[in-house]
């Protein structure tokens, strides 16, 4: 993540979705092989928007129809399959999560550096009891983890609350994902110098494609660096 570039890939994560924890490490990888920053940011995932509960009334899924709970199962089953790919831990979660604070506790850690730390600490121990050992809406949990990693955590309770600057700031994160056509995460957004715009992609799937795209432009780090790349990427 300290690798020298002038390009920026942005990456917009939620802590309470599967798929952005699988996609972190991948996604790093884009960054050691071309001459590229990666720009994680927060965005904070609707339940009911993606279609997999009703509501979130007792934090228990209430899916709309057999065909959304299919749609609930299927997601959560390919990222355990691709988890165990990274050999990363994973359990389905044994509710329904809020990750406000702790997308605001990322921003708070991104402002030190400390976003991807922070996020796959607090991941790896969510994930791997799913969501039972960790608490993701405790803030003495999010000060702890920020704390293990050596962030300076002056301001911490006043910069997470309710109308402070963390919701500020993901509020602000979020409204330009959207302007960038977010519809899940991860989502990728660069510019495309085939169409000189920036383009906003969402699924990892489409790390081949930014790769692809990378090397057309001359970016690799190195002439080992090919573009092609298994979305079931097991680790470098």
């Amino acid at each position: 993540m300290g690798l020298e570039a002038d390009t920026s890939v942005i990456v917009y994560l939620d802590m309470k979705s599967p798929h952005a924890y699988i996609a972190v490490r991948p996604t790093i990888e884009v960054a050691r092989d071309y001459q590229i920053k990666i720009d994680f940011r927060p965005y904070t995932l609707s339940y009911k928007g993606l279609g997999l509960t009703a509501s979130v009334e007792g934090n228990k899924r209430r899916p709309l129809s057999p065909e959304s709970d299919r749609k609930a199962r299927m997601y959560y089953a390919a990222a355990r399959q691709y988890a165990a790919l990274q050999r990363l831990p994973f359990r389905s979660p044994h509710r329904l999560l809020n990750a406000e604070l702790a997308n605001r506790a990322f921003v708070f850690a991104k402002r030190q550096q400390l976003e991807i730390p922070f996020m796959m600490s607090v991941c790896l121990r969510g994930w791997g009891s799913g969501w039972r050992d960790y608490e993701i809406e405790s803030i003495p949990q999010l000060r702890y983890s920020l704390r293990e990693l050596g962030a300076d955590l002056h301001g911490f309770e006043e910069f997470i609350r309710p109308n402070g600057l963390g919701e500020k700031a993901l509020i602000q994160f979020m409204e330009e994902a959207e302007e960038s056509g977010l519809v899940g995460v991860p989502h990728y957004v660069f510019f495309d110098h085939t169409i000189d715009r920036h383009v906003g992609l969402f699924g990892r799937e489409h790390l081949a494609l930014i790769r692809s795209k990378l090397s057309a432009q001359g970016l690799t780090r190195n002439e080992s660096v090919r573009s092609e790349f298994s979305h079931a990427w097991t680790g470098p």
